[in-house]
């Protein structure tokens, strides 16, 4: 297959685990560019996880426990009495988010008119030649920013400003190799406005977006999406229901 038939597919959707940056040729199977690192399911892996990463983060999750004994608690339950495990759905690393964050009604009220975020740490690893987009430096950075007494409203939009940044940024690199200037969108958090926003603040100025399907419609307050045609009363940064159970990405790519 030549590159010259390829077509630069971002999917974000919350419930696909192969949710990814993919070239796609007019026959299957599409080629995996980046794709979601999964994060444990159980939170106190999770909590080892993120320690595990550098001197700052080992630091940061006693300070963080002292701090909010509560949260720490709720983040070490994750997942209690199941078996151990690994989860690469968007909607697991959201749903942690929300864990950690405890946001509340008025919190996503007030994210919904932020007009700028602060920069949240993604980064990209590569193994056995597959690029991963890791999510431990990204909750390492929100509870950073809670530590410092960071307002609740600005957090969610920032989540979702600097993931589509990272996700623009690589995609613009991508798009030169394969000489493609236009990202195709799928899945239930194409029409997320930040993340959309965010995407093209980090996209190369010639890069076109076009959305591959329209997005799902049910979105309740308690979901950190509200993709696609939304309800008048719904929020774009609105948290999920909690589950059952090193390269950072740059801020802005010139083109």
């Amino acid at each position: 297959m030549s590159p010259s038939s390829a077509v630069l597919l971002l999917r974000v959707d919350r419930f696909d685990p192969e949710s990814g940056l993919f070239a796609s040729f007019p026959r299957p199977p599409r080629v995996p560019l980046l794709r979601f690192a999964p994060l444990p399911t159980g939170g106190r892996q999770i909590l080892e996880a993120i320690g595990a990463l550098d001197e700052n983060a080992a630091r940061l999750l006693p300070n963080f426990r002292r701090r909010f004994p509560k949260i720490y608690e709720a983040l070490e339950s994750i997942g209690s009495g199941l078996p151990s495990g690994e989860e690469k759905s968007l909607f697991f690393f959201l749903s942690v988010c929300c864990i950690a964050l405890q946001v509340e009604e008025g919190d996503i009220r007030d994210a919904a008119s932020v007009s700028s975020g602060l920069q949240i740490d993604y980064a990209l690893i590569q193994e056995k030649e597959q690029w991963f987009l890791d999510t431990r430096p990204t909750l390492r950075s929100l509870w950073s920013y809670k530590l410092a007494d960071v307002p609740n409203a600005v957090l969610p939009f920032s989540l979702f400003e600097s993931l589509g940044q990272t996700l623009g940024a690589f995609a613009g690199r991508c798009g030169e190799l394969l000489d493609k200037q236009t990202l195709r969108l799928s899945g239930d958090l194409a029409d997320h406005p930040i993340l959309h926003a965010g995407l093209l603040r980090g996209l190369p100025r010639k890069f076109a977006i076009e959305e591959e399907a329209p997005a799902s419609s049910t979105s309740s307050p308690d979901e950190l999406n509200a993709s696609g045609p939304r309800p008048a009363d719904s929020d774009p940064a609105s948290p999920p229901a909690a589950p059952v159970t090193g390269e950072r990405g740059p801020s802005r790519a010139e083109g």
